[in-house]
């Protein structure tokens, strides 16, 4: 079967926390494991140590952007996972939101890439959404937002909210962890959606190597290059699965197996 697709940016960009933790625990280390199995893109966290805003001067900064490029390699964007409520909670709103307002100062010097969070965005006051979205929208920087367990809200806040800079995200483990479609959310945000994750689910709702869940692989890749608001690439996300070397091979061809010719 051959089928006409967009030919958007669907390259895989495995997350790298989970590579630096099983091995050598350093990024050059991770980097070098990336660039032998061929991957050309990397997902960074902004709370891993020797990645985190503070941890990095702007000398710091430009030799991270030389590291990857040495190695043919592009920054797709950064994670940075905080605990969603501490966006609610008094007593640690302002630590959270001076630390995303650090991330994306510095997703900005890594070349302007998305900023993936996740907010619960049905309690999170306005002037918080609204910090949040000038201080990216005034650096060029898009956030993807993942509010899987609050698609609704997710949904009218960006209607509400005309400007590019906001965005959303998509986990498809998080979505059939909550009992969604993965396709069919993905196809509702198509417009909006700044960043997609690949990851899998299986039916005892554990986080698996892709292929091994409940994913349909084919028709969410299909999806994702139809997705009109998505630049790619596409984040593998390896967090929660054992030896994520070997998961990122497995995903890899099995992305690669999913993708039709013309």
């Amino acid at each position: 079967m051959s089928i006409l697709t967009h030919g958007s940016d669907l390259r895989l960009a495995p997350t790298l926390r989970p590579l630096v933790a099983a091995g050598d625990g350093t990024v050059r280390g991770a980097v070098t494991t990336l660039a032998k199995l061929e991957f050309h893109a990397v997902q960074l966290d902004a709370t891993l140590s020797g990645i985190r805003p503070r941890d990095l001067s702007q000398r710091a900064r430009q030799d991270l952007v030389a590291l990857f490029s040495r190695h043919d390699m592009q920054i797709a964007g950064l994670d940075f996972f905080l605990p969603s409520q501490h966006f609610i909670e008094s007593e640690n709103i302002d630590r959270a939101m001076n630390a995303a307002l650090a991330v994306i100062e510095l997703a900005a010097d890594l070349g302007r890439v998305p900023v993936s969070m996740a907010l619960p965005v049905g309690q999170v006051k306005d002037d918080v959404k609204n910090a949040l979205v000038d201080a990216a929208d005034g650096r060029s920087i898009r956030l993807a937002i993942h509010a899987e367990g609050e698609l609704d809200a997710l949904a009218a806040w960006l209607d509400a909210t005309d400007q590019y800079a906001l965005g959303a995200g998509i986990d498809p483990a998080a979505l059939l962890a909550r009992g969604e479609k993965a396709v069919r959310t993905t196809q509702r945000f198509a417009k909006r959606l700044a960043v997609a994750r690949l990851s899998d689910l299986t039916s005892s709702a554990l986080r698996c190597p892709i292929g091994a869940g409940e994913l349909d692989i084919e028709a969410y890749r299909i999806t994702l290059d139809l997705a009109s608001g998505r630049s790619g690439p596409v984040v593998l996300d390896l967090r929660g699965l054992e030896g994520p070397v070997a998961a990122a091979v497995t995903a890899k061809k099995a992305w690669d197996g999913a993708a039709f010719s013309v």
